[in-house]
């Protein structure tokens, strides 16, 4: 399945929907049939000179941006859409690369359910850590998203910019290094530039306060990211529940959430287990990308592919053995054979009838030798 049908996989043309920052590349776009608003901060000369700026992007996409429907940052979705006077209208909200970046992502979801229908859904794709310049960052935890909804943020900190650019990784593909690349790679090729000095100059200027400073404000695996949905959603902070959380050996992964007010759904029985199981597995996903990790699994490897040649060896042995026991066999059968004919000779030479005869076969013999 395509980045595209992953995010799309819930959603129909006829539903109604709203895009979040789709810019040059829209997933649900009105040019296609989708009945989907664009919501974004630029409107759309602003983001039509953006793309010419960027070399990366090809002139034959700059045709794809759309009008934006609604002006304004997606962290206040639900005042952008009371103003409009369509609270409660949508059937879904479509995000692609764009929770990340979000300050005050509880106070984001919390907007959602006020734009949605009941049972609306919430597409996205993001950047799994394993596979993008959050290489070396850890996860985002719960209590960082809590004080981001206390305090009302709206931009992200200084603190969440200063983690980013210090720790932005690239990978070494041997003619360029890139910022985004694939899940698995080596870890022996991933580093990152030493920026210490100038960001904390940056983080220190006071001339620069108030800036926006765009930053990945969270930072995912795919089981570290349904981690916080769920909590969140237990927690009563915010109504939704997971439809489907999905990996890809790319660099995104996918996720559906519903609108639901359910408790039994929110606060479900055994949820202290599941959440064990769910934590169990974030360490798994941080484990990706340690080398001592990736050289027992490249050892592990070598071994199950030696057992499976000393297995595949073995059945050829095994074949060769089962032509040799049936050769065995036959020559065993052959030989029996032989000792049959051997006795019934025996028994015939032995005969009244064999004696009788015995001067006819002289005289025919003589006859031969004769002729």
């Amino acid at each position: 399945m395509d980045r595209r049908a992953a995010v799309l996989k819930f959603l129909t043309k006829d539903m109604r929907g709203l895009e979040i920052g789709p810019w040059y590349n829209p997933l649900a776009p009105k040019a296609e049939g989708y009945n989907c608003l664009v919501l974004d901060v630029f409107d759309l000369e602003t983001l039509r000179a953006r793309a010419r700026s960027f070399p990366n992007i090809p002139v034959t996409h700059w045709d794809k941006i759309e009008e934006v429907d609604v002006l304004g940052s997606s962290t206040h979705i639900d005042q952008l859409i009371e103003a409009r006077g369509e609270l409660g209208t949508f059937d879904y909200i479509v995000s692609s690369h764009n929770f990340e970046h979000l300050p005050n992502p509880i106070r984001f979801l919390r907007g959602c359910a006020k734009v949605l229908k009941p049972g609306g859904i919430i597409s996205m794709a993001m950047p799994d850590r394993r596979a993008c310049f959050d290489y070396f960052r850890p996860v985002t935890t719960l209590s960082s998203w809590i004080t981001a909804f206390l305090a009302d943020a709206s931009r992200p900190s200084p603190a969440q910019y200063f983690d980013m650019v210090t720790c932005t990784s690239f990978f070494d593909t041997g003619d360029d290094k890139t910022i985004s690349f694939y899940r698995g790679v080596d870890p022996d090729k991933v580093s990152t530039p030493l920026r210490l000095d100038e960001s904390l100059a940056e983080w220190k200027d006071e001339s620069r306060d108030g800036e926006y400073f765009d930053s990945h404000c969270s930072v995912f695996t795919p089981s570290s990211f349904e981690l916080l949905i769920r909590d969140v959603a237990y927690l009563n902070l915010a109504p939704f529940e997971v439809i489907e959380i999905f990996d890809s050996p790319e660099v995104d992964f996918y996720a559906h959430l519903r609108l639901n007010d359910s408790k039994e759904v929110l606060r479900p029985e055994g949820y202290e287990s599941f959440r064990d199981a769910l934590l169990h597995r974030i360490l798994e996903e941080a484990a990706e990308t340690s080398i001592s990790q990736q050289r027992v699994q490249a050892l592990q490897h070598e071994a199950v592919t030696l057992r499976e040649r000393v297995d595949a060896q073995q059945r050829k042995n095994s074949g060769l053995e089962d032509q040799l026991e049936r050769r065995r066999a036959e020559v065993e059968r052959l030989a029996e054979r032989g000792r049959l004919l051997e006795d019934e000779l025996r028994a015939i030479r032995a005969s009244t009838s064999w004696r009788l005869t015995s001067p006819i076969r002289s005289v025919i013999g003589r006859l031969r030798k004769s002729s």
